[in-house]
């Protein structure tokens, strides 16, 4: 009970997604930076990491002024999740979506190959994972459990409505498998690619001035399946209004090829960030005080395909 009645949990996911799929078109308007208010004033920690992170990419500024920064993305979150909702519901709405270098993502697709696509927790990738079901082929979404367990078969129900498959993630050594798996069949596979911190699988690179740590994962599964990788983030312009940045196409053949790719996904990656810091959904510190990792090998790399957290 207290799980569920916390402010992730089930019982909050349950009433959000009734206002995001029946509300009112003004309360899917309104209602979204009323609740990232209350939901920014109740969870501390998150507020707090959103806060170090955003000053690492902002600079240092008024407290005022920091608290509102950090306040926009908490309201991002919402409106993403009010738009995800209602696209992962019964009864989507018309989405207005702009895909310059969209022809990247097709003919890397028609190859035959398999094909990866990596983002970040930017805009919405939720929203941009639908989009991808228009090509023709079966499109899978890599990911962890949700940390409060009483989302979970919610989120899993409302994510594989529209035929859309879910590979969860873990730690263990075989869980990159079912990704190969799904590559081999054609597949689209969703991944992300986030710095949480130095663990078996990651590769250091610089991010918005400072080291991080991002998962090569994604890279290295596409290397052991053969398959291209595209790099594509989600900006959110507007109400239902999204354009898709194509950031590049990967083809890694060794692993220098992976972690060359991977650090040219993440100078897109922070350009982005840089220039649109309250999209930037990352509600865990990245640059947490942590000793360097120690090297990983390939194994690792696929074994953490897409990471704890992603």
């Amino acid at each position: 009970m207290r799980a569920a009645l916390r402010f992730d949990g089930g019982w909050w996911r349950r009433f959000a997604e009734l206002g995001c799929v029946y509300g009112p078109e003004w309360w899917k308007r309104v209602s979204p930076p009323v609740f990232a208010a209350a939901i920014y004033l109740i969870a501390r920690d998150q507020r707090e990491a959103v806060l170090r992170n955003q000053r690492q990419v902002q600079g240092p500024r008024g407290v005022w002024r920091e608290h509102r920064d950090a306040y926009r993305v908490f309201a991002a979150l919402a409106r993403a999740m009010t738009e995800s909702m209602e696209q992962w519901g019964p009864r989507p709405r018309p989405l207005e979506l702009s895909v310059p270098g969209g022809e990247i993502v097709r003919e890397a697709l028609a190859e035959g190959r398999g094909l990866v696509v990596v983002t970040g927790s930017f805009g919405s990738w939720e929203v941009a994972a639908r989009v991808l079901g228009r090509l023709g082929a079966r499109v899978s979404m890599v990911g962890a459990e949700e940390a409060n367990p009483t989302v979970r078969e919610l989120l899993h129900r409302m994510r594989t409505r529209h035929g859309f498959g879910m590979i969860y993630s873990d730690r263990s050594l075989l869980s990159g498998l079912p990704v190969l798996q799904a590559l081999r069949r054609r597949e689209i596979v969703c991944m992300k690619v986030e710095p949480w911190g130095p663990m078996a699988g990651t590769h250091p690179v610089t991010f918005c001035g400072r080291t991080a740590h991002f998962q090569l994962g994604p890279f290295a599964v596409a290397r052991v399946a053969r398959a291209p990788v595209v790099a594509v983030f989600a900006v959110r312009t507007g109400i239902r209004r999204y354009e898709l940045r194509v950031a590049g196409r990967f083809d890694p053949r060794t692993r220098e090829e992976a972690a060359a790719a991977l650090e040219q996904t993440v100078a897109a990656y922070e350009r982005l960030v840089r220039e649109r810091p309250w999209q930037w959904l990352a509600f865990e510190d990245v640059w947490p005080a942590a000793e360097p990792p120690r090297a990983a090998e390939e194994e690792h790399a696929v074994r953490a395909v897409a990471g704890p957290r992603a």
